[in-house]
C-alpha cells in the first residue's frame, strides 16, 4: 500500500545512492525530446511510496513510473520523465533534494548513458555526458563514432603539426607516415598525457633501446620536427616535450 503520508526518513537506508540519466528508453515520448531518470530501491512499496512522493511535487515531470520486477542487481526502480530542456538537471538536483528528507543524508552518484564512470550531481564533468536539447541529443552508438572520429583526428593533427612528415594517416589502426624520400608503416598503440599513457602500455618503466631497428630510427628522427623520438622495447614513442603527450606506436 503506498503511504501517502510519508514522515521525515521513513524511507531511509532503502533508497540506493546511485542514479541512472538517459540509460533507459521514455515512454512519454521519443528519447531526444524526453530524458529519463531512475532511482534505485530495495523493495517494490518502497518505490511506490517514492512514485507517489515525487508525482505529488510541484516539479515539471512528465511521468513517475515503478518497474514491476526488480533488476539483476535486486533492485526496483522508479523512473521519472522530463522533457529534454536545459532544466532537466535543475529539476533532477531539486528532486533529489526533496527525496532527502524522506531518505535521509545521501551522497548521490549519477551514471549518465555517454559513460561508464559515475558522478557526483554537482560535478562539472557530468554535464559533459547529458544532453539538455533534443538537437544535441545522440545514441550510445553515435556518441562512440563520434568521439572515436575526434580521437583519430587529434592523432593525425598531432603527427601532422609537430612532425616534418609531409602526409600523415592512421587507417584500420595503421599509422601512416610520409615525407618526400620516406613511407614508415607503424601499428597505432596509444596516444594521450605521457606517464599514464605510457603506463597503460606497460612502457614506464622500461629502458630507452636505440639498438632496436637503428634505419627506424634513423628515419623517423629525420622526420621528427620538434617531437622527440624515444625507442622502448620495440615501441617508438613520439614525445612533444611542449604538452608532455606521447603518441606509442610499433613496427607492422
Amino acid at each position: 500500500m503506498i503511504n501517502e503520508n510519508l514522515k521525515h526518513l521513513d524511507l531511509q537506508d532503502v533508497v540506493a545512492d546511485k542514479i541512472s540519466i538517459d540509460e533507459f528508453e521514455p515512454k512519454t515520448g521519443e528519447k531526444e525530446n524526453v530524458a529519463v531518470f531512475g532511482f534505485y530501491v530495495t523493495e517494490k512499496s518502497v518505490g511506490d511510496d517514492l512514485a507517489n512522493f515525487i508525482d505529488k511535487s510541484a516539479f515539471n515531470i512528465r511521468d513517475v513510473e515503478v518497474t514491476p520486477n526488480p533488476n539483476p542487481e535486486n533492485y526496483y526502480m522508479v523512473f521519472l520523465e522530463v522533457d529534454r530542456t536545459p532544466e532537466m538537471l535543475d529539476i533532477l538536483t531539486s528532486v533529489s533534494k526533496d527525496v532527502q528528507n524522506i531518505a535521509g543524508k545521501i551522497a548521490w552518484k549519477a551514471k549518465p548513458l555517454l559513460s561508464d564512470n559515475t558522478f557526483d550531481l554537482n560535478d562539472p564533468q557530468l554535464v559533459e555526458y547529458i544532453r539538455t536539447t533534443p538537437e544535441e541529443y545522440e545514441t550510445l552508438e553515435d556518441y562512440n563514432v563520434r568521439k572515436e572520429s575526434e580521437h583519430q583526428q587529434s592523432i593525425i593533427e598531432f603527427i601532422c603539426t609537430n612532425s616534418n612528415a609531409t602526409k600523415c594517416s592512421l587507417e584500420n589502426n595503421m599509422l601512416n607516415l610520409y615525407d618526400t624520400q620516406n613511407h614508415i608503416k607503424l601499428e597505432f598503440v596509444k596516444f594521450g598525457a605521457g606517464k599514464p599513457t605510457l603506463e597503460e602500455a606497460g612502457l614506464d618503466k622500461l629502458a630507452i633501446d636505440y639498438d632496436f631497428d637503428r634505419h627506424l630510427i634513423k628515419t623517423l628522427e629525420s622526420m621528427r620536427g620538434s617531437l622527440n623520438i624515444i625507442p622502448i622495447n620495440r615501441n617508438v614513442i613520439f614525445h612533444d616535450p611542449n604538452t608532455d603527450t606521447v603518441l606509442v606506436a610499433k613496427p607492422c
